[in-house]
């Protein structure tokens, strides 16, 4: 009694979807990975930005209130420190929102954004 018998395995075309399928898994998790590096150099980006505002407004809170004026965007460098080739850009708006009392905003523009980072005070003047 001869039987036939059938050999068990995978076929030309079974292989090829199963190698489409995992370079489509791959990818997409190399596309993932590519925009959390991003997103994680704009928030890096964003973190100096927050500190040189946070920095910057602190300096000006110590300043005679008497003084205090509108400043245009200058550059600063990652430490706050002013120079020409700094990345970031910070600027000062002040406000009088009655006659002893100012609004101090500080903008500063980071690298790849179009949204500053802002942080409002109010101090108060006495007259």
């Amino acid at each position: 009694m001869n039987r036939i018998r059938r050999e068990g395995g995978f076929t030309l075309v079974s292989v090829m979807v199963a190698l489409i399928m995992v370079s489509v898994g791959l990818l997409a998790l190399a596309r993932a990975q590519a925009a959390m590096v991003a997103s994680q150099g704009n928030l890096a980006n964003r973190t100096v930005a927050l500190t040189i505002a946070r920095d910057y407004t602190e300096v000006i809170r110590s300043r005679d209130p008497a003084t205090l004026v509108t400043e245009a965007a200058v550059n600063v460098d990652r430490q706050g420190v002013v120079t020409p080739s700094g990345v970031y850009a910070r600027s000062t708006t002040i406000t009088q929102l009655a006659p002893n009392l100012l609004q101090v905003q500080v903008f500063v523009t980071y690298p790849r954004s179009q949204t500053p980072v802002e942080i409002i005070t109010i101090i108060y003047r006495s007259i």
